[in-house]
C-alpha cells in the first residue's frame, strides 16, 4: 500500500471522536513496520486522554522499533496533560515519521526538529488540506486568537425577526429548526444576548446531547434575567460574561479552550458582531412570509450607502421544508 493509503487510515481514524467541544484538536496515526504492514493504530479521543501517536505505539508494542509512523498532526514537543509525543515515539524506536500538517499550537510545536535532532528521517505536507479540514476551527483559533464564529438567524422574507409585538415563535419550520440543532451540536460554545433570554426564554441546547457534552451557553448584556430562565437550567448552566464582544469572543477561546461559537442572538447583539467584522460563517434561514414591520436582524452597523454593502458572492442556498437557506463564510 502507499504512503498516501496509510495516511488517510490515519485521517479516517481521527474523524472517528467529534470534538468540536474540546480543547484539543482530532488527530488520527498508523505504524507501518518495514514490510508495509499495519501494526498499530490510535486517534486522540479529547483532552486528558492518551494522544493518537501514543495509543499507536501501545498497540504496535516491539513492532513500532524500525516502523514507519503517519500522524495527522506535529507530534507535540511539550507536557501538557499528558507527556510529549515526540519523545514518545523516539523512546518507541521508529525510524520515519510522514506527518501531515504541521502544529499551529506555539507551546506544542517543535516536535519535527526534536526527531530530526534524534535522527529520525521526517517528511511534512502528505495530504495536508485534508488532514487541515479535520481541524478548520481549531487551527482558525490557533492562528487568530479567537473562535471561528457563525452567526445564524431565522427571519422573514422582508427581514424581520420578530413581529412588532414581540411575536416570533415559530418564524421557520420544524425541519429548520432540526438542522439548528445540527448546526449547535458542531460549536464549542452558543452566545446569546439578555434581550433574547428574555424575549423568548430558550433552552438553547441540543437535543441529542447528553447534558455533560453539551455546548457551553454564553449571556452577554447588562440587564437582569429572572433565575427561573431556561438557559440557566441543567448541569451546565449558561455563563453570563461582561465586557465587548470582542473581549468576550477572544476570552472564550483563550480562557475555555471554545473554538467555534455559534450566535443567535437578536438585532443589538447582530450588530455589535458585524460591526466588529467578527462574523465568519452564516446560516440564513428565511420563512416564506412578510410582515411589512417588526423586529430587524441586524441594526444598523455604519452601512450608509450602498456602494459600502458587505457582498458575498460565494454561497450556497438550499430548500429546507418550506423555508430557504443562504449559508455562505465571510472571508
Amino acid at each position: 500500500m502507499s504512503s498516501d493509503t496509510f495516511m488517510s487510515r490515519a485521517i479516517e481514524l481521527a474523524g472517528k471522536v467529534d470534538l468540536s467541544r474540546d480543547v484539543n484538536p482530532r488527530v488520527g496515526a498508523v505504524i507501518v513496520d518495514t514490510a508495509g504492514n499495519v501494526v498499530g493504530e490510535g486517534w486522540h479521543e479529547g483532552s486528558g486522554t492518551a494522544h493518537a501517536e501514543v495509543m499507536a505505539i501501545a498497540q504496535a508494542g516491539s513492532k513500532a522499533v524500525g516502523a514507519t509512523l503517519y500522524c495527522t498532526l506535529e507530534p507535540c514537543n511539550a507536557q501538557g496533560k499528558t507527556g510529549p509525543c515526540a519523545q514518545a515515539v523516539i523512546a518507541a524506536g521508529i525510524t520515519k515519521v510522514v506527518i501531515a500538517q504541521t502544529d499551529p499550537h506555539q507551546a506544542m510545536s517543535g516536535g519535527v526538529k526534536t526527531l530530526q535532532d534524534a535522527g529520525v528521517e521526517v517528511e511534512v505536507g502528505l495530504l495536508q488540506e485534508q488532514a487541515t479540514a479535520l481541524n478548520a476551527s481549531w487551527n482558525f483559533a490557533q492562528q487568530n486568537h479567537r473562535p471561528w464564529v457563525i452567526w445564524k438567524t431565522a427571519t422573514t422574507l422582508d427581514g424581520f425577526v420578530a413581529a412588532d409585538d414581540g411575536s416570533s415563535k415559530w418564524i421557520t419550520g420544524e425541519p429548520a429548526r432540526e438542522l439548528v440543532q445540527d448546526i449547535r451540536s458542531s460549536v464549542g460554545a452558543i452566545l446569546t444576548g439578555t434581550g433574547t433570554v428574555l424575549a423568548d426564554d430558550p433552552l438553547l441546547t441540543v437535543r441529542s446531547l447528553p447534558a455533560d457534552k453539551q455546548p457551553l451557553r454564553v449571556i452577554v448584556g447588562d440587564r437582569d434575567l429572572p433565575a427561573d430562565s431556561q438557559i440557566f437550567a441543567g448541569e451546565k448552566p449558561a455563563i453570563r460574561m461582561a465586557g465587548d464582544l470582542s473581549k468576550v469572543i477572544t476570552e472564550l477561546w483563550q480562557s475555555h479552550g471554545v473554538h467555534s461559537v455559534l450566535v443567535e442572538a437578536g438585532s443589538h447583539v447582530s450588530q455589535s458582531l458585524w460591526s466588529a467584522n467578527l462574523v465568519d460563517e452564516v446560516y440564513w434561514f428565511q420563512a416564506p412570509m412578510i410582515l411589512g414591520s417588526g423586529k430587524p436582524a441586524i441594526g444598523n452597523f455604519g452601512v450608509n450607502t450602498l456602494a459600502n454593502a458587505s457582498r458575498f458572492p460565494e454561497y450556497q442556498v438550499d430548500r429546507v421544508g418550506l423555508d430557504l437557506l443562504v449559508h455562505f463564510t465571510t472571508r
